[in-house]
C-alpha cells in the first residue's frame, strides 16, 4: 500500500477480518550480537530566567520555590513571561511569600529535565530555598510536559505538581508520593483530555492526593482559568493571596553550566547477511523496546517486534540496533543518541536513510527522539505510545503512527491528534487505528511487509547532499531492489553521475511494457523510489519475474526483480 500524504489518511483495521502478510523470509537466520557501550558525555546547558524574591526575604530563612515552565509561546523577549501564569499574577499585584523562578525555554526544542534540575540547584546556590517545599507547574504543550519529565525522573525533589494543558508523562507512578492538581480542557484539539484522565486513573489509588479539574467548555488555552484562581495558590503555599498594587520588579538571570554522565548501556545489534561480504553503507534501524522483563533481561529484548522478524529470517537490507533500557524509568534521549552516533561511526551506515521505531513505553521513546533529534532520521513509527510534545518539528521526516482504539493504558487519542498536528504541517504522516485491539497494537503493526518497504523508501533530504570531499558516482548504477522477491511493494535504488533525463521502466520476460515509474530529469546522486507491484492501469501484476530498466540518454542498466503476490 502506498500513501500519499497529500490525502488525509486515517485508517481503522479490523484485525479479525485482515489478512497478515508477514516480512519476505530469506534463508539465512541473523543472530544477534551481545555488546555493551561505555561512556562520559557532557553537554552546555544555558537557561535566561526571571525570578521574583518575596519582600521579606532574609538569607537566614529558606524559602519555598515555585518553579513555572512555559513553552515556545514565549520565545524571544523575556519579558512576555511576566504576562502569564503565577508571574502574570504577582505583576497584577499578588502576594506571594515564596520564590518563583519562571525560566525560559531556551529555543525551539524539548525542556532538558537535568539542565532544569541543574537551575534549582543554581537558584539554591544564591538564595536560601527550603528545600522541602519545592514546587512545579507547567504551562501547555511543552510547559507542562517539561514540568512532567522533571516531576517523574526526580520526584523526590517536588512537594507540589500541576501540569496544565499539558502532553503527558510516562511511568507516572513515579510521583504518587506528590500532591497533584492535573489541569486541562474537555475541548482541547492540541492534547486530548483523555491524556489527563489517564494520567489521573494511574495515580488515584490508595492514598496518593492527586485531583483532576476539566473545563467543560474550554480548549487548550486554560492557562488564564487556572493561575487566576486563588484557589490554586492556596493549593500551593497554604494561604489565600491578597491583592493590591504592588509593582514586582522580577531579576532577570542565567545559568550557563556544563552537564557530565556516565554511561554503562548493554545492547543487541544486529547485522544483515552479506555485510562483510561488500563495502556497501545499509540503513540503520534503531528499536526502543517497551517496559517489562527486558529491563533487565537483555534476551527479552529477541521476544516480539523487529527482533524477533530478523531472527525468524525475514529478508532485511539494514542493520538493527536494539538498546536496553537502563533502569525502570522512561527512555533517556542522551544515553540513546551517543549509542547511535556510535553505532554510525563504527558500522557502515548509510545517514541519509536512519530510521525510530518502538512499542509502548520505547514508542514514547520514538517520539521523544525523534522529535529532540528530528535531523538525525528519514522516518518514524511510533506504536501504542502516549504523545509527546512538540510533534511539529518531525514536520519534514515520515511518520507512521498505529495504535488499538481498545487500549485503556495509552489513550489513542493522542496518537489521533499528534497525526493532526503533523498533517496540518504538510508531513509525510499515517495513522492507522486497529478496532477490536488493546495495547498489543505492535504485534499487527509490525507483521505487515507494507510498513517495513514504506520505511526503508524513505530518505532524510537534509544528509542526503553529498559532503564536498566525497566523490559523486562515476557511472550510472541501478541497485538490487528490496526486498526481492517482494510481495506487496518493493524498493529500487540508483544513482547518477549527473543531472540528466532518466527514464525507469518495468517490463516483463517478453519485452513488453509494464509500467514506467519513473520519466524525468533527476539530479546527481544517490535516489530511491517505490514500487507497489501495480501495472500502468493501476491492477496488481501476475506473479513472476520482471525487468527493471534504467536508462539515460547516454546509458542505460537493467536488473532482475521477482514479485509473488
Amino acid at each position: 500500500m502506498i500513501f500519499r500524504p497529500a490525502i488525509r489518511l486515517f485508517f481503522r483495521f479490523i484485525p479479525t477480518l485482515l489478512v497478515i502478510i508477514l516480512p519476505i523470509m530469506s534463508s539465512g537466520q541473523v543472530l544477534p550480537e551481545y555488546l555493551n557501550f561505555t561512556t562520559e558525555i557532557t553537554k552546555t546547558a544555558e537557561i535566561d530566567y526571571l525570578l521574583y524574591v518575596p519582600n521579606d526575604y532574609h538569607p537566614s530563612e529558606g524559602k519555598p520555590l515555585l518553579l513555572f515552565l512555559t513553552g515556545d509561546d514565549y520565545l524571544g523577549d523575556i519579558n512576555q513571561l511576566r504576562e502569564v501564569g503565577p508571574p502574570g499574577q504577582v505583576e497584577s499585584g499578588m502576594s506571594f511569600d515564596y520564590f518563583i523562578a519562571a525560566p525560559q525555554l531556551p529555543g525551539d526544542v524539548l525542556w532538558d529535565t537535568e539542565a532544569l534540575l541543574e537551575l534549582i540547584e543554581h537558584i539554591g546556590g544564591s538564595y536560601h530555598l527550603d528545600e522541602t517545599q519545592i514546587w512545579l507547574t507547567g504551562l501547555g504543550d511543552r510547559g507542562g510536559w517539561g514540568a512532567w519529565e522533571l516531576a517523574l525522573l526526580y520526584p523526590q525533589m517536588f512537594k507540589k505538581f500541576a501540569p496544565v494543558a499539558s502532553a503527558p508523562g510516562t511511568n507516572v507512578w513515579q510521583a504518587h508520593e506528590l500532591s497533584i492538581w492535573i489541569f486541562h480542557g474537555a475541548l482541547d484539539q492540541k492534547i486530548p483530555v483523555e491524556d489527563a484522565e489517564v494520567m489521573y486513573y494511574e495515580l488515584n489509588w490508595d492514598e496518593v492526593d492527586v485531583q483532576l479539574t476539566v473545563f467543560d467548555s474550554l480548549d487548550h488555552d486554560i492557562g488564564h482559568a487556572v493561575y487566576s484562581n486563588p484557589a490554586f495558590y492556596q493549593w500551593v503555599s497554604g494561604e489565600t493571596p491578597s491583592y493590591g498594587s504592588s509593582s514586582p520588579n522580577p531579576r532577570n538571570r542565567s545559568m550557563s553550566t556544563e552537564i557530565t554522565k556516565s554511561i554503562d548501556d548493554d545492547y543487541l545489534l544486529y547485522l544483515p547477511v552479506g555485510y562483510d561480504s561488500n563495502e556497501n553503507d545499509w540503513p540503520l534501524v534503531v528499536y526502543l523496546h517497551g517496559s517489562g522483563s527486558a529491563i533487565w533481561d537483555l534476551d527479552a529484548i529477541r521476544d516480539g517486534g523487529p527482533p524477533q522478524l530478523f531472527e525468524e529470517g525475514m529478508d532485511s537490507d539494514f542493520i538493527l540496533l536494539c538498546p536496553q533500557l537502563h533502569a525502570d524509568v522512561h527512555w533517556d534521549v542522551d544515553r540513546i543518541h551517543a549509542l547511535t552516533e556510535e553505532i554510525i561511526a563504527t558500522y557502515r551506515i548509510n545517514e541519509s536513510r536512519i530510521y525510530l521505531t518502538g512499542l509502548s513505553r520505547g514508542g514514547f521513546g520514538s517520539w521523544e527522539y525523534g522529535v529532540i533529534h528530528p535531523e538525525l532520521f528519514a522516518g518514524v513509527v511510533p506504536i501504542s505510545a502516549r504523545d509527546v510534545a512538540g510533534v511539529e518539528r518531525l514536520a519534514n521526516t515520515a511518520v507512521w503512527i498505529f495504535h488499538g482504539d481498545q487500549d485503556t493504558g495509552v489513550p489513542w487519542q493522542g496518537s489521533e491528534t499528534a497525526y493532526d498536528r503533523l498533517f496540518a504541517q504538510g508531513a509525510d504522516v499515517h495513522f492507522t487505528l486497529y478496532e477490536g485491539v488493546g495495547h498489543w497494537a505492535w504485534e499487527p503493526a509490525y507483521a505487515t511487509t507494507g510498513l517495513w518497504s514504506w520505511l526503508l523508501s524513505k530518505v532524510n533530504d537534509q544528509v542526503s547532499v553529498r559532503p564536498e570531499n566525497m566523490s559523486m558516482p562515476s557511472s550510472l548504477s541501478l541497485e538490487q531492489n528490496y526486498p526481492n522477491p517482494f510481495n506487496s511493494s518493493t524498493v529500487i535504488q540508483y544513482e547518477l553521475p549527473r543531472q540528466e533525463w532518466v527514464q525507469l521502466t518495468i517490463f516483463n520476460l517478453r519485452g513488453q511494457e509494464v509500467v514506467t515509474l519513473l520519466n524525468e530529469e533527476s539530479s546527481a546522486g544517490q535516489h530511491t523510489l517505490l514500487w507497489d507491484g501495480l501495472n500502468g492501469m493501476g491492477n496488481p501484476v501476475s506473479a513472476g519475474v520482471y525487468l527493471c530498466e534504467l536508462k539515460t540518454p547516454t546509458s542505460q542498466t537493467t536488473i532482475k526483480l521477482a514479485y509473488l503476490p
